[in-house]
């Protein structure tokens, strides 16, 4: 509830100049009628041959009778106010919406699904849309995680999905790659490990149905996938409570106990919990996104260059990728850690750097297990929708937080990005850097480079409203921007230069973005 705002209602362009219209005509009435009944008052007092022909009524004064014919003259003039347009025109848009629900071209055979136009407001806008801004997951791709490759202790493990697969543990889970499954089932302390850090480091909750089926319930279908592969590889997930995780290690019942859950969060992109065992080894597991994670690894970790290797072969194939790390804890150790955990969590000021320090501090010089790679597939049409909607002369920008590898292999796949756009990538460190990338980029497209291309307009009722104007670029070919989210940063800084080149672009890709980095792209489009 403290996230929600207060709902926008959406105006069209159309409907946005009407009221403006509307509120200037009422003015220019209003302005008619007070000069009129100025004028009235003027010749009541000073010609007395003016009330023979129009006599005012008895017992009333000048400055009433004038108050009286100003409310004449605005009844009189009312037809200058055009309230008949505005039923017209909702006639119209409804008439539009009909069109669209009638369009044979929009109709889903396999489906029985026609176009449904959910208001009749909006249908005006659709001939003038330019730039379309979309995410990944979950927009060209289904949602629906896979859990198909695999890199332990630099090893990778998964065999292209064209192969036979070996139905392992669940029965809606397949593995191309029984090297990996005889390695576990051997008792491998490293793949064992492995699975051990995917049953534990989550947050899904499980359900067991009447039948003895187990039920998993996860806030995002990748760790769903990863504990699913978990329990295929014999390590199950069975249940949790807020001090303990119950796990089925290959068929043995096994109790942890949880010392703490350091949740994920969109700036920190990493996910780790505190267990300790049976036997009394406490440990710290760690999983997130390769950047976070190796920053934080052993000094001497010789995995990291084999891992990052298959990390990026999984981005080219674009997967999704997660690193996993543990690190073994003293009880001493964790015993005051978990004090001051305590005293920051209860803190009235500044509890959140408290605990970001907290978890920076114990999250550090961790070994390496590996990675996880998940497969995603497009939505279906994805790349006949693209196409058609470039055809449109439409833009489309992607904004995800995945590798550049994976998001470019993705545009690819869905026609974002075609074999005859030239792709430019802008990945400087610093602000010249950046802005010198973007600049050179604009005058390889439009080499006759105008520096003061965009222009600042006005407009509005009051004449107070600001808007940046783009004059369309005419540029031979078609161009493609990839930008990652360290690079963005400083193209932000530089609105009207990250504009100026981006805006003449057929399509942009910006990569390891951050939500908020995602909500400024989105405010700077508005503004052309």
């Amino acid at each position: 509830m403290q996230n929600s705002g207060t709902s926008t209602f959406k105006r069209t362009r159309i409907d946005c100049m009407m009221n403006i219209l509307v509120l200037c005509i009422g003015g220019f009435l209003v302005t008619i009628s007070a000069i009129l009944s100025v004028w009235y008052f003027f010749f009541e007092t000073t010609d007395a041959a003016f009330t023979v022909f129009l006599p005012r009524l008895p017992d009333v004064s000048v400055e009433l009778s004038s108050f009286l014919i100003f409310c004449s003259y605005v009844i009189v003039l009312n037809t200058l106010v055009p309230m008949s347009l505005y039923v017209s025109l909702e006639i119209i848009c409804f008439g539009n919406s009909l069109f669209i629900n009638w369009d044979r071209d929009m109709y889903c055979p396999r489906t029985n699904t026609p176009a449904r136009a959910r208001t009749t407001k909006l249908s005006e806008e659709l001939g003038q849309v330019k730039y379309i801004l979309s995410d990944k997951t979950g927009t060209l791709t289904r949602n629906i995680m896979t859990f198909i490759k695999c890199c332990i202790e630099g090893k990778a493990y998964g065999e292209p999905s064209n192969s036979s697969g070996h139905q392992i543990g669940d029965s809606n889970f397949i593995f191309h790659d029984p090297n990996l499954v005889e390695l576990v089932r051997k008792g491998n302390p490293e793949a064992q490990a492995f699975f051990r850090l995917l049953a534990l480091c989550h947050t899904v909750m499980s359900e067991e149905k009447e039948d003895g089926e187990l039920i998993y319930q996860a806030q995002s279908p990748d760790e769903s996938a990863l504990v699913t592969a978990a329990r295929s590889f014999g390590f199950e997930f069975r249940s949790r409570t807020p001090e303990t995780i119950t796990l089925m290690e290959m068929g043995n019942k096994v109790i942890y106990d949880l010392v703490a859950v350091l949740d994920f969060t969109n700036r920190r992109k990493r996910m780790s919990v505190i267990v300790c065992s049976p036997e009394g080894k406490t440990t710290l597991l760690c999983k997130g996104a390769d950047t976070v994670v190796f920053e934080r690894l052993h000094s001497f970790n010789h995995l990291k260059e084999a891992t990052q290797e298959h990390l990026n072969k999984y981005a080219q194939d674009g997967l999704r990728a997660l690193v996993l790390s543990s690190k073994q804890l003293e009880e001493s150790y964790v015993q005051g850690w978990k004090e001051r955990l305590h005293e920051a969590s209860i803190a009235m000021e500044g509890r959140e750097e408290r605990l970001e320090e907290l978890f920076e501090e114990i999250e550090k010089d961790m070994t390496l297990l590996g990675a996880t790679a998940v497969e995603d597939e497009l939505q279906e049409g994805v790349p006949h929708t693209i196409e058609q909607l470039g055809q449109a002369h439409i833009k489309i920008w992607m904004l995800t937080g995945d590798q550049k590898e994976t998001a470019e292999n993705i545009t690819h796949a869905s026609k974002i990005l075609r074999a005859e756009m030239t792709t430019f990538v802008v990945q400087g460190k610093t602000l010249q850097e950046v802005k010198k990338e973007l600049q050179e980029a604009r005058r390889t497209m439009c080499p006759k480079f105008d520096t003061e291309s965009i222009k600042i307009s006005r407009g509005g009722f009051s004449w107070l409203t600001k808007s940046h104007h783009l004059p369309d670029d005419e540029v031979e070919g078609k161009y493609g921007l990839v930008i990652s989210g360290s690079s963005l940063a400083f193209a932000l800084e530089e609105e009207l230069e990250l504009l100026r080149t981006a805006c003449i672009c057929h399509a942009v890709i910006c990569c390891r973005v951050t939500p908020l980095q995602r909500g400024q792209v989105v405010k700077l489009i508005k503004k052309i």
